[in-house]
């Protein structure tokens, strides 16, 4: 059964749950982790046995197209071949096969669900009627699901049952709140893409790696591995913070910290205003209660706060707006105006229907991803409405208005207005100061003041709270006003100045010898002084210290080298089976080298892989997957490798055991450069350059007698020239490979 009715439970149990499965069958399905065979990112491959549908067209099923057209009306978005709006229901009416209409419902669910993929390709397999439907996917679970989804839609239709698309989608919305990154760290995520810094998520919530190696930067949500643990636990202790900013001459509300509610009854007989209780540990705020004008109210409010915390905070309540200003590496970057989220009486609905009816804005969703967020009736709210003499089924009285948090969270329903351009001069500069005198490198800063245009000290304004780990969703997507683009101040310092985000890192496919040329640049660059993790046929390494014996198709792998922060460069071994079994397992490297292909029978128990240029096809993807500034090495000899060219979009280079070639020839003429094996010496011409690396007879224990050998030692030339190395250096680099490693069978 489906979840009809929304439950929420453990996300894994959702895919575990029994859908229809017959008469279309998904017998399997495979998640590849990077770029691979069918798609330049990551996507799940479904398995599809269409049983007695195979060759049966949409057009042909009484009903069919209706129905789902009716069913999932948004599908008319999808433009496909025809590229135009409708493009996809042309294609149904004019008869599709069930694997792609799969294919494209798969992408509707997550889109529906504000996963916007956008990416799905159907293709045949050897086996007749069998077909591989690949989709990409935001969250791997959600991909998974949605291809479930997509056939239990497709056989409820054929089979003439009733099928809903509501709680499908709202599952989709339940494992992307429950398990995609955070507002925040998503988009610092987006802007580190797009400036191709390598990302890596290190676990199941906003704990993120940005770059690798030695450059690698590690961030959960808007905390930084340069935060000082020490200031985030002071901060973390409200009434520790008060005091330190006061001690500082920064305006603070009057307060006490205290375990006796009789202490709170006494401040607040002695200030003569409306206090303000609440816990003095908390985020959110959770147990907060404000503007308590009773003792009644008081008493109720303090105890709730110690439910959270034993020691409380009773404070004067300020009256103004509330604000968030926003200091990144000790410069004010923006500033909104927070409100709480709030519902006004008719005279006619209860509350909980005044709620019901402020949810029902379509700009509220579930979860953080949208414009604004849905209210949760939480036991903070009805706090809030118990201190009021309130309940849900009170009918709010016409013009009342209430507020249903004490806090303007946007994660929990509140609203903010950008006011960066409008904040005073002073108020930036108590906010940078306050950044700086508690050693945060990014800092919310609330204020409470009548208006932020003016300075604290002309309308009593207040400094409320400090955040360590501000959101920036408030900023970025404010619900009304100016977007500030905050995560890209918050990546411009973690990497300044265009300082490196990655180490450089060298990929190797090819049929034989891979391991080979992966040993002997490990060697060389260990030569030159650097910390080299490579991973081979035969291990891991770091700094030539073998940390384990490894499946070497594993693509995994390659996470242990690049999350390393004592790696200095990368080379890694891509076996074609990584690339058909996982997907590459990096985003992009420095250099990519496809040294040869030849037949092997192992290649072929791969469902999609019917010949040689379906392999080339596959290995070509290490080609790219390549840095813009970057360079592919081709083998020259091989055809099918050559074909791969006009699907590679950055510096190209060549090698060839055969000098004499038409192939070798044209490329001289169009002055590429090229590395060529010459009976007794490597040359590489390059535009109008002409230079001998290696002469072959100086170095007599070099392996001469197999062809891979041959292909490795001109490509490690080669690539060895295009990294900077001069002649003379490459020369001496090769040398100090020791002797011994050239007796070993690699």
């Amino acid at each position: 059964m489906l979840n009809e009715t929304n439950v929420k439970f453990n996300v894994s149990k959702l895919l575990e749950q029994p859908f229809l499965n017959s008469p279309l069958v998904i017998e399997s399905h495979k998640t590849l982790i990077g770029a691979n065979y069918f798609s330049g990112a990551q996507v799940v491959r479904f398995r599809l046995r269409l049983n007695e549908y195979d060759e049966v067209f949409t057009n042909q099923i009484e009903g069919f197209n209706d129905t789902l057209k009716a069913t999932v009306p948004s599908l008319i978005e999808h433009h496909c071949s025809m590229g135009v709006r409708g493009g996809f229901f042309m294609r149904m009416d004019e008869g599709t096969l069930l694997g792609h209409v799969m294919e494209h419902l798969a992408i509707e669910l997550q889109n529906l669900a504000g996963m916007n993929v956008g990416f799905g390709k159907t293709r045949e397999t050897k086996e007749k009627g069998v077909y591989n439907i690949v989709i990409r996917f935001f969250d791997e679970l959600a991909g998974i699901y949605a291809g479930k989804m997509a056939v239990h839609i497709i056989n409820s239709i054929l089979t003439h049952q009733p099928v809903s698309l509501h709680p499908i989608v709202e599952n989709l919305i339940y494992i992307r709140e429950n398990r995609m990154l955070g507002f925040s760290t998503q988009q610092i995520v987006n802007e580190a893409e797009q400036r191709r810094i390598p990302i890596q998520r290190l676990d199941k919530f906003n704990f993120v790696q940005l770059g690798t190696g030695c450059y690698r930067k590690v961030i959960r949500a808007t905390l930084t591995q340069q935060t000082s643990y020490l200031a985030v636990e002071n901060t973390d202790d409200k009434y520790l913070t008060y005091k330190m900013l006061e001690e500082m001459g920064i305006p603070v509300p009057k307060r006490i910290l205290t375990t006796a509610v009789n202490d709170a009854l006494t401040f607040f007989k002695n200030i003569q205003k409306p206090v303000v209780v609440k816990p003095s540990k908390g985020y959110r705020g959770k147990r907060v209660n404000v503007h308590l004008d009773a003792e009644e109210k008081i008493i109720k409010a303090f105890f709730w706060a110690q439910t959270y915390d034993e020691e409380v905070i009773v404070q004067e309540f300020v009256p103004g707006n509330t604000y968030r200003l926003l200091v990144i590496d000790g410069k004010f970057a923006a500033a909104v105006q927070l409100i709480a989220p709030f519902v006004i009486g008719d005279g006619q609905k209860t509350i909980k229907e005044l709620i019901d009816e402020l949810n029902a804005n379509p700009l509220r969703e579930y979860g953080d991803k949208g414009k604004l967020s849905k209210v949760e009736i939480d036991d903070d709210t009805l706090k809030i409405l118990d201190i009021k003499g309130y309940n849900l089924n009170t009918i709010l009285e016409q013009g009342k208005r209430l507020y249903l948090k004490n806090t303007g969270n946007m994660r929990l329903g509140g609203s903010s207005i950008d006011v960066t351009d409008k904040v005073h001069a002073y108020n930036r500069f108590v906010c940078e100061r306050i950044s700086k005198l508690l050693n945060l490198d990014v800092t919310g800063v609330d204020i409470i003041s009548e208006d932020i245009a003016f300075s604290l000290h002309e309308n009593q304004g207040r400094v409320i709270e400090i955040n360590a780990a501000p959101d920036f969703r408030m900023h970025i997507n404010p619900t009304i006003g100016n977007p500030q683009p905050v995560q890209k101040l918050f990546i411009n310092m973690l990497f300044p100045n265009q300082t490196p985000s990655k180490i450089p890192h060298i990929s190797i496919t090819g049929s034989k010898g891979k391991t080979f040329l992966a040993k002997m640049l490990e060697n060389i660059y260990s030569y030159h002084g650097e910390v080299v993790g490579c991973i081979n046929s035969t291990g891991i390494y770091v700094n030539k210290q073998k940390l384990r014996s490894i499946d070497s198709i594993d693509s995994n792998n390659a996470a242990i080298i690049f999350k390393d922060p004592t790696v200095t460069f990368a080379i890694t071994e891509t076996p074609v089976e990584s690339i058909l079994e996982y997907g590459l397992g990096y985003r992009y490297a420095s250099i990519g080298i496809f040294l040869n292909i030849e037949e092997k029978e192992e290649y072929y128990t791969y469902d999609h892989i019917r010949d040689l240029e379906d392999i080339a096809y596959a290995k070509s993807v290490v080609l790219e997957e390549i840095e813009l500034d970057g360079t592919a090495i081709l083998n020259a000899d091989e055809p099918l490798i050559l074909d791969a060219q006009e699907r590679i979009d950055v510096s190209m280079a060549y090698f060839s055991l055969h000098p004499e070639s038409k192939t070798v020839r044209d490329l001289l003429d169009k002055r590429k450069t090229v590395a060529i094996y010459d009976n007794d010496r490597i040359v590489i011409y390059a535009d109008r350059e002409r230079i001998v690396p290696l002469y072959l007879d100086e170095l007599p224990y070099l392996p001469q007698n197999k062809k891979h050998y041959k292909e490795a030692l001109t490509a490690l030339c080669l690539c060895l020239y295009i990294n900077g190395f001069i002649e003379l250096d490459i020369r001496r680099s090769i040398m100090s490979i020791p002797k011994d490693f050239f007796q070993q069978e690699i």
